[in-house]
């Protein structure tokens, strides 16, 4: 016989596996949190009760449905299939989750932190996994523990004692980024228990075992979280816990030397990391690089405020970015043909900014919504007291949103949903005075939050004013296909590039065009004019210019390679051999000369060989189109 808070037991059970297993499969995470809503219905029927929405489920409904609005005015255009199965609205679903905060006792709030406490240690320990695993978790034991050849390796990040490799941690997750959010939800329940270990500490004495515990947890948390590479993670962390101890009163003084010592350590190990392993490396460099990958986050930009400029008020509504970025990308490779490749390999899903995402689909209303949304969770959350560091992973995923579209991901989604439903469902009573002081720390909070938002839209909107022109450059590369600084430099620059005394010879690889000409609303036609660029073999009373180059035309695979989960094919169809001139050499190439079966570029390699003692690298002529 089914009891009156069967329903209820078995819909807590699912909440409980949800929280445990979420970091496994998305799969899995979306069954679970569909049978514990399921249960929630069927609950609320047998009690005859209607679920209780509270102001942050009905907000972030109206942010989903707001995304309907254009949809609406276009009735006869509209594809209702892709729009609601298929596309962002294809997730409000989940906002349901937030139901279970006004429904779950004090208590089964306190087993679900347990469960989520465990969920961080099966995290952790798939991250482990995924440090020392030569292939990806999730195909590998979906494939049946066993590598099918074709699937994409995780990254490698060094090689300890020439036995040990070590490979990026991402868990079970597909991307780095979607297992660094996820930590960012996980993590801070270990944290917060570790906090609370060393004060109960003080008033028992055998709770050593409990603590280290606790804290080797806390450690490798951080250990995986610094290996994992997500920057936006990183920020986001530090950003909430500065925002959270803005209502602490803390003695700087006091921690000044342990804060100073952990500041000198941890940049200490950032400059050993950062001279000894090249993953490392360009996740710094390319913080700073004015050309670099991050550029895509500039043309993605460049699309988001276009699109903005004209659809600001009611949005584009669900599962049309795609379509309205390729809109406007089309008129600027007509203005500028070498910039369809970047803009075709540039990831065209979302905004990777969730506030202007929202915005950019829902308009206004989207915009209103989502900021009433984290008010009312951030005024909640310092309600909360002392444990607040529990729920660090809300602002961190908010801050870290202004990089990425982390609440765009179902992975991080889910998570990030479930862990607002542990919230007190009612204010802890608080005397008058201290009341008044934590609604003065809301909004001190909360207008820090909101002016993050804002300064980040308008850096966002600050990146778009750099040149589309100045954002195309032919990249150089070693043998190995690295970058390679010294040959960059003497492309398209005003002098030729000392290289260092005693040089011999020098070899590297310039990305030249592709051999079609091609946009995003044309067939690919094989391109009729010459590729071509110029070699300067001006005289230098100071230095030695080249005796010989030997030149390779290449041909090289134009597919996105993280797309195709493999590295891009290239081959040598020619050699060539040139003296120094001593005068400007033009070099020209017919693409119709070397086509291969789909569309190619046609890359160079330089193999450069000196007779003086003091060498330097000519200077290399070339227009962005290879015109």
């Amino acid at each position: 016989m089914i009891g009156k808070e069967t329903f209820h037991k078995i819909s807590v059970v699912f909440l409980y596996l949800f929280f445990v297993l979420s970091p496994f499969s998305i799969s899995l995470c979306q069954i679970l949190a569909g049978a514990s809503l399921f249960f929630l219905f069927l609950d609320c029927i047998q009690k005859r009760e209607f679920p209780k929405f509270g102001p942050q489920i009905l907000f972030w409904i109206l942010l989903y449905l707001s995304f309907l609005f254009t949809p609406v005015f276009d009735w006869d255009q509209t594809n209702w299939k892709q729009t609601i199965f298929r596309s962002e609205f294809g997730d409000v679903w989940m906002a349901f989750l937030l139901l279970h905060q006004t429904r779950l006792s004090y208590r089964e709030k306190t087993k679900l932190k347990q469960a989520l406490r465990l969920g961080a240690f099966f995290l952790l320990l798939s991250g482990i996994l995924s440090l020392v695993s030569p292939y990806r978790l999730a195909p590998f034991v979906m494939d049946g523990f066993q590598y099918t050849e074709g699937r994409r390796l995780p990254h490698l990040l060094v090689v300890i004692w020439e036995k040990l490799s070590l490979y990026l941690p991402i868990g079970f997750q597909s991307t780095h980024l979607t297992y660094g959010g996820i930590l960012a939800i996980y993590l801070p329940s270990i944290w917060e228990r570790t906090f609370r270990s060393f004060q109960i500490a003080r008033k028992k004495t055998n709770s050593i075992f409990y603590r280290v515990g606790f804290l080797t947890l806390s450690f490798v948390g951080f250990f995986l979280l610094f290996l994992n590479q997500s920057r936006s993670i990183w920020f986001g962390l530090l950003f909430g816990i500065l925002l959270l101890s803005f209502q602490k009163k803390l003695q700087i003084k006091k921690y000044l030397p342990a804060l100073s010592f952990g500041i000198l350590g941890i940049a200490g190990i950032l400059l050993i990391l950062y001279q000894n392993n090249w993953l490392f490396q360009r996740a710094i460099d390319d913080l700073f690089a004015k050309r670099s990958l991050e550029n895509q986050r500039v043309w993605i930009h460049k699309m988001n405020f276009a699109i903005l400029k004209e659809n600001y008020l009611l949005g584009i509504g669900s599962g049309n970015y795609p379509k309205e970025f390729i809109t406007q990308a089309t008129p600027l490779v007509k203005e500028l043909p070498e910039l369809y490749y970047d803009l075709s390999i540039t990831p065209k899903s979302h905004a990777h900014f969730d506030f202007l995402h929202f915005w950019i689909l829902g308009g206004i209303t989207s915009v209103v919504a989502y900021l009433s949304f984290l008010y009312g969770i951030t005024k909640k959350i310092l309600q909360v007291g002392k444990s607040n560091l529990f729920y660090l992973g809300f602002f961190s995923v908010i801050f870290a949103g202004s990089f990425q579209c982390f609440l765009l991901d179902d992975e991080v989604l889910l998570p990030f949903l479930g862990l607002l439903i542990l919230l007190p469902s009612t204010s802890i009573g608080k005397k008058e005075g201290k009341k008044n002081s934590i609604q003065k720390g809301q909004m001190k909070m909360y207008g820090i939050l909101f002016f993050w938002i804002l300064i980040s839209s308008l850096g966002a909107l600050y990146l778009t004013k750099t040149p589309a022109k100045d954002l195309f450059f032919h990249r150089t590369r070693t043998e190995h296909n690295f970058p390679s600084p010294i040959a960059q430099s003497s492309v398209n620059s005003k002098v030729p590039i000392a290289l260092p005394t005693g040089t011999k010879a020098f070899y590297f690889k310039l990305a030249g065009c592709l051999d079609h000409e091609m946009n995003f609303d044309t067939n690919p036609k094989v391109r009729v004019s010459p590729i071509q660029f110029f070699i300067h073999w001006d005289e230098i009373p100071d230095g030695h210019l080249p005796e010989t180059l030997i030149l390779e035309i290449r041909k090289r695979e134009s597919f996105d390679q993280d797309k195709e989960y493999k590295v891009q094919a290239e081959r040598i169809v020619k050699k060539e051999i040139f003296s120094n001139s001593k005068q400007i050499q033009k070099i020209q190439v017919h693409p119709k000369e070397y086509l291969g079966k789909e569309l190619e570029f046609i890359d160079f390699g330089f193999q450069y060989v000196w007779k003086g003692e003091k060498p330097f690298l000519p200077r290399i002529e070339i227009s962005g189109n290879c015109d």
